[in-house]
């Protein structure tokens, strides 16, 4: 028997229990969670309740998305959980019960919003805030000058951060492309870097040559050492996400619609009547 008793899977306005019985998710009539769609398997997943929680486990060939990742291995499902199956989405929320008029689909998508933009920009960040914090210290003990510490600060994060994401999409992309059966060469790289570029480059330009390193410099001037370079940092960070996370959900809409476009004429060419020869 399941623990987390509360928690239920959500599509458009129908929601399923997932701690009393195997569910499955498919395009089959039969199936519990009937997704229609070229890119949905006849039987694409499965829920199984478990004692730590509903198991996710993925059984196609396509893939499945679960908050925006991959999945690499079953998948035990929390609230605020968003699965992407084909071109649909599939919310897990907790839920009072069988007789709750509303389902809470704003609640969750802002919650798998954060869970996402996390699980982006989280390593990176911290990796990235490490670097910026000790060598903006250490700079600053050596040269006695806030101005100097503050620039080799948001160098030194800015090669961290970069670095781990670009490492981070290039495994993720070499992955993929196995899975695929294709080899992933110097036109995936470009790719990666192109879209960092869209992803980062206007924020990170005046970030770095300005706002940055003065907010640093202000912190260890006013409030000193390490701590100041942090509370530079921290703040520098609210106006450098703002627009990023911006350009980040502007591509990611794009790139829906465009897939979505494609499915479309994928499926009106196939339905087209052949010509008599």
């Amino acid at each position: 028997m399941a623990l987390r008793s509360g928690l239920w899977l959500l599509h458009g306005p129908r929601r399923w229990p997932l701690d009393r019985r195997p569910l499955t998710i498919g395009r089959e009539p039969e199936c519990d969670v009937t997704i229609p769609g070229d890119d949905v398997s006849r039987k694409h997943a499965y829920v199984v309740p478990t004692p730590t929680g509903p198991l996710l486990v993925d059984g196609s060939r396509i893939g499945t998305l679960v908050n925006g990742e991959r999945m690499q291995a079953p998948w035990v499902l929390a609230d605020g959980d968003e699965i992407r199956i084909g071109v649909s989405v599939l919310h897990v929320a907790l839920m009072g019960g069988p007789d709750t008029a509303e389902v809470p689909v704003g609640a969750a998508r802002t919650r798998f919003k954060l869970k996402s933009w996390l699980t982006r920009y989280g390593l990176s960040e911290v990796l990235g805030t490490i670097a910026a914090v000790g060598i903006a210290g250490v700079v600053k003990g050596l040269t006695g000058s806030n101005i100097a510490a503050a620039y080799a600060g948001t160098m030194a994060e800015n090669v961290m951060f970069y670095g781990v994401m670009f490492l981070r999409e290039t495994i993720k992309g070499a992955h993929e492309a196995g899975a695929r059966g294709r080899p992933y060469g110097n036109e995936d790289l470009f790719r990666v870097m192109h879209g960092m570029l869209l992803e980062f480059g206007a924020a990170e330009v005046l970030d770095s040559l300005l706002l940055r390193p003065a907010m640093m410099a202000l912190g260890m001037r006013f409030i000193g050492g390490h701590l100041g370079a942090l509370a530079g940092k921290l703040a520098s960070d609210v106006a450098f996400y703002g627009p990023v996370l911006t350009i980040y959900e502007w591509r990611l809409a794009r790139g829906e619609a465009a897939r979505q476009d494609d499915r479309r004429r994928r499926t009106t060419a196939t339905r087209l009547p052949r010509p008599l020869e």
